[in-house]
């Protein structure tokens, strides 16, 4: 039988897992940074909290539904956090909240999009605040340039925006959300097609052509703004978040460039205000997006009636892990292999491991009968720098002999002096 993986997933082998690993780990140290704290929610959610209705109609077939088809997967950490705030109603607010795990989505497998991934949110929820928006979006950055991303731009937008440039070209309100959805292809389908499917909806082509004329015209954001303001004066007041916002975003003085861009729109329906994409270039493409988010003002109402703002972001981990450049990456978390000639060492070579253990080193220990040969081809195939290598000399003088593999040197030492040379790299 040919062994396969489901299709739409992938395996991580030791140097793929110690990446990802290190995205995580400096993701979360910078969330904590920003003053949030985790909550983990269940892999698994009900039906009704998976709702077509919450993330939108194109979002009703991803959903993987266990086979009592009372619940499912979750399609991503948002709407379980809104589910857990609506059930734990005396939550203190605002809650400045981070989750990482995965999200499952029964998607077409394509490059960089899996049917399981892992992503890193962030939300702070019970505040309409701008200083809200600035707070996730300068977290996200900032986890970015952690992991080692400098070159990301931002693409910033907001729903009301997008709503009134809509209403300025006599779009009808219930065609919105629709045209919205099909407006978010806008990056990765050509105009021709964009036209042709918002024709479908039932808007006419000359409506949809001024409408996208009026959207790609390349501008600086106060250029843009202005415009925009100019022309259509129910949004001026959106206009003016922005502007706000964007003032903000300046304290923070952030590696990537800063665009407004009206075509980015989101697809999930649950947005109602701000939102954003971070991509990794700044020539301004939209693909790979590698983060993104926005406000969802009206989504934990859905589940327990009472308005609660929020807005949140999500950091793509397993996207960014396929993103960088794996060489980069060791192979093993070891600094030190301890290795043993005969018998009679191993009991000491023991010990020799936990000292270096306990010293707070990673330390591996032989649990082979290779000989010493074999033993530093295993260290080197894995690029291990060090190896405490015992045997019936450093046994009777209670030593060990230190060999750096990168350096091709080896000295005999007590094992304080060793803990201390790792230690220091040398």
């Amino acid at each position: 039988m040919a062994l396969e993986l489901p299709r739409g997933t992938r395996d991580y082998g030791p140097k793929e897992s110690i990446r990802l690993k290190s995205i995580i780990s400096r993701v979360e140290e910078t969330f904590k940074r920003f003053g949030f704290y985790p909550i983990i929610t269940p892999a698994i959610e009900k039906t009704d909290v998976l709702s077509s209705k919450i993330y939108g109609s194109s979002a009703n077939n991803e959903i993987f539904l266990l086979e009592d088809k009372e619940s499912g997967l979750r399609y991503d950490l948002t709407v379980p956090t809104a589910r857990y705030i609506a059930m734990n109603k005396g939550t203190p607010l605002p809650l400045k909240r981070y989750a990482i795990g995965n999200a499952w989505r029964r998607d077409e497998p394509q490059f960089l999009r899996l049917r399981e991934f892992m992503q890193a949110d962030i939300d702070v929820i019970g505040s309409t605040e701008l200083i809200s928006e600035a707070e996730v979006i300068a977290a996200t950055a900032v986890a970015l340039e952690e992991i080692g991303i400098a070159d990301y731009a931002i693409l910033i937008n907001n729903r009301a925006l997008i709503s009134a440039i809509m209403d300025r070209f006599s779009i009808p309100k219930e065609k919105h959300v629709q045209a919205m959805r099909i407006l978010d292809k806008l990056a990765k389908t050509s105009t021709e097609e964009i036209i042709r499917q918002l024709s479908e909806s039932g808007i006419a082509n000359d409506t949809s052509e001024q409408l996208l004329n009026f959207i790609n015209v390349q501008e600086s954001n106060d250029e843009k703004l202005a415009r925009i303001s100019a022309n259509i004066e129910s949004a001026k007041a959106t206009v003016g978040q922005l502007e706000k916002l964007l003032s903000i975003l300046k304290q923070y003085k952030l590696k990537g460039n800063i665009q407004v861009d009206i075509s980015v729109i989101r697809g999930l329906d649950y947005y109602t205000g701000t939102i954003w994409e971070f991509v990794t270039s700044s020539s301004g493409k939209r693909s790979p997006s590698i983060a993104s988010g926005g406000r969802y003002d009206n989504l934990i109402e859905k589940y327990s009636r009472v308005q609660t703002p929020a807005v949140g972001s999500s950091i793509g981990v397993s996207r960014i892990a396929d993103l960088i450049e794996s060489k980069s990456s060791p192979k093993t978390y070891t600094n030190v292999y301890v290795s043993y000639i005969g018998n009679d060492a191993l009991d000491y070579a023991i010990g020799v491991a936990n000292t270096m253990r306990s010293n707070g080193i990673c330390a591996d220990l032989n649990v082979t009968q290779r000989n010493i040969s074999k033993q530093l081809e295993y260290v080197n195939s894995l690029e291990i720098k060090y190896v405490c290598i015992v045997g019936p000399a450093e046994l009777q003088e209670k030593k060990v002999k230190l060999r750096n593999m990168y350096k091709n040197e080896e000295e005999s030492m007590p094992i304080e002096q060793a803990i201390a040379r790792i230690k220091a790299g040398e």
